[in-house]
């Protein structure tokens, strides 16, 4: 009872009272009657906030589906099924600190859950960084970023690859594709916005949008231009320190060590290892690892800055296997950590922080570092790199996010057609190679629409059968999932298994039942005009 009256008070909240994403496991529901109960009382909690959405003046600068107008978007390059004559991987390794040493001086809201009381940091115990790699087969150069961050809105995105690109053009350099993933940690700076001065941002923002003011939001200015310029200086570092080498692909299972938090248990079990080998001799190696486990160590409602497990994951690879290290999360929908029951704590952790939760936290980061390193397994990528595209509009169907939206705190570019909202975002396509692929998602992803076995109409919430091919049994190859990928975009699931704002964590920041079908549809879509 205590978690329906939470997620209720998460939907009135931003009005009224405090509240915080709830963290528990979702309530069992097996009747039909008692999920018409939710659905009923679901509507009603819709109705009151679009209702109370709508005494906000909305934004000035909203452009309508039809006027909106693309900018600072890659489509991509041409596929090829052979390498081309005297093809070799070139590839470049670059990671920067994105702190600018203020953080417990001014005002920096600290992603994870939300609060009606200011989530300021307080304490700040690790680094945090963005890592980039620049990778070319010899027709483009391809870009990857990752920051640890809690998510990053496509408009924000598309800043950072305009000033980038900048430097580019000036240097005749030929960019095929920036991506910039977000490695959803929770206990890091909002980047979002949304983790921001709720009261603030509903009680204004009226009277801002009326008079062209900006909005309020969780984001700290100063923070964000540091994170362009050093964003955009290792994209620089990463292009400009590019060498030949090799690349290989590689796996160890991880499976003991992850926990799927929501029917149907589905998720890739896998520790996925892209390693690049540079030619020459005793040079430092550059290890991308991609695995669907949030960043939640330390919890989604504190005020002390980490960079949870990856750090850690980093710290021992750079001291042990001589590799540099970037870490791309997958479908990781209610994909969480399983600690196993012995993990071997640090002293010198235990004695610096006296704080057992940290601790552990750095051991399992250890441990899937030395899981990474056991891979052994390793088969050679051809120096193929294929990558594609795609513009789509999200729709926001979601009460709490429309609200969100108009008062600010929601600062993914919207666009309207009527009185429907729709976010803007992308996503996209890559092959490695002849056996690898890779699909490119802007938020959130269920693993069930990745990798199959979706919930059967006997067992879903509306009676029906989720239509769409899963992404890996679509292609031959192995398939990888890059999540929250060039836009945080929340939630996606399959429609017929949406469920309740008042049984779930996950509906309650999803843009609504539709995201994941118009994700699928979009992702296949441009996956038939490839192959």
């Amino acid at each position: 009872m205590a978690k329906k009256f939470t997620a209720i008070i998460l939907t009135l909240a931003m009005l009224l009272s405090a509240f915080a994403i709830p963290a528990s496991a979702a309530t069992e529901v097996t009747s039909d009657f008692e999920r018409g109960f939710y659905r009923f009382v679901d509507g009603l909690l819709d109705a009151v906030v679009t209702g109370i959405s709508y005494l906000i003046v909305e934004p000035r600068g909203w452009a309508t589906v039809d006027t909106y107008e693309s900018e600072n978007f890659y489509e991509g390059n041409d596929f090829i099924d052979e390498p081309a004559e005297g093809a070799k991987w070139t590839l470049g390794y670059a990671n920067a600190s994105i702190l600018t040493g203020k953080e417990l001086e001014e005002e920096h809201y600290v992603g994870g859950s939300l609060s009606v009381t200011k989530k300021l940091a307080d304490e700040k115990r690790d680094d945090q960084k963005v890592r980039t790699i620049a990778v070319s087969d010899g027709r483009g150069i391809t870009i990857f970023s990752s920051i640890d961050t809690f998510g990053l809105a496509n408009n924000e995105v598309r800043i950072i690859r305009e000033k980038f690109q900048a430097y580019a053009d000036e240097k005749g350099y030929d960019i095929t594709s920036i991506n910039i993933s977000a490695l959803h940690q929770h206990s890091c700076v909002d980047t979002f916005g949304l983790n921001g001065d709720i009261v603030g941002a509903l009680f204004t923002s009226s009277f801002r949008n009326l008079f062209g003011m900006e909005l309020p939001s969780g984001k700290n200015k100063n923070y964000m231009e540091n994170l362009y310029k050093v964003t955009v200086q290792s994209m620089i570092d990463a292009v400009e320190g590019m060498e030949e080498g090799n690349l290989y692909y590689g796996t160890v299972d991880i499976t003991e060590y992850i926990r799927d938090k929501r029917a149907p248990k589905v998720f890739d079990g896998n520790l996925n290892r892209i390693r690049f080998v540079p030619s020459k001799a005793g040079a430092t190696e550059t290890w991308l690892i991609n695995l669907p486990i949030h960043c939640v160590g330390n919890g989604a409602a504190g005020t002390m800055l980490t960079g949870d497990y990856p750090y850690y994951i980093e710290k021992y690879l750079n001291e042990n296997e001589n590799a540099n290290f970037i870490q791309i999360l997958g479908a990781e929908l209610a994909v969480s950590s399983e600690y196993p029951e012995v993990l071997d704590l640090d002293p010198a952790i235990m004695n610096e922080y006296g704080d057992e939760g940290y601790a552990r936290l750095a051991a399992y980061g250890t441990l899937l570092a030395k899981s990474a390193a056991s891979i052994d397994n390793d088969v050679a990528i051809t120096p193929i790199l294929n990558i594609k595209h795609k513009e789509f509009f999200v729709p926001v169907e979601n009460s709490i996010f429309k609200l969100a939206a108009r008062g600010g705190l929601l600062t993914n570019e919207v666009v309207k057609d009527g009185l429907d909202y729709y976010a803007v975002s992308e996503l996209g396509y890559a092959e490695f190679g002849t056996s690898l692929a890779i699909s490119i998602i802007p938020g959130e992803l269920a693993p069930e629409i990745a990798y199959g076995g979706a919930v059967t109409a006997a067992d879903s919430w509306d009676g029906t059968d989720w239509k769409y091919t899963a992404f890996a049994d679509a292609t031959e190859r192995t398939l990888l999932v890059f999540g929250i990928t060039n836009d945080q975009v929340g939630y996606m699931m399959t429609d017929n298994d949406w469920r309740s704002y008042l049984t779930e964590n996950e509906e309650i920041v999803s843009t609504g039942p539709e995201a994941g079908a118009v994700v699928a549809d979009t992702y296949l879509t441009l996956f038939n005009e490839v192959n």
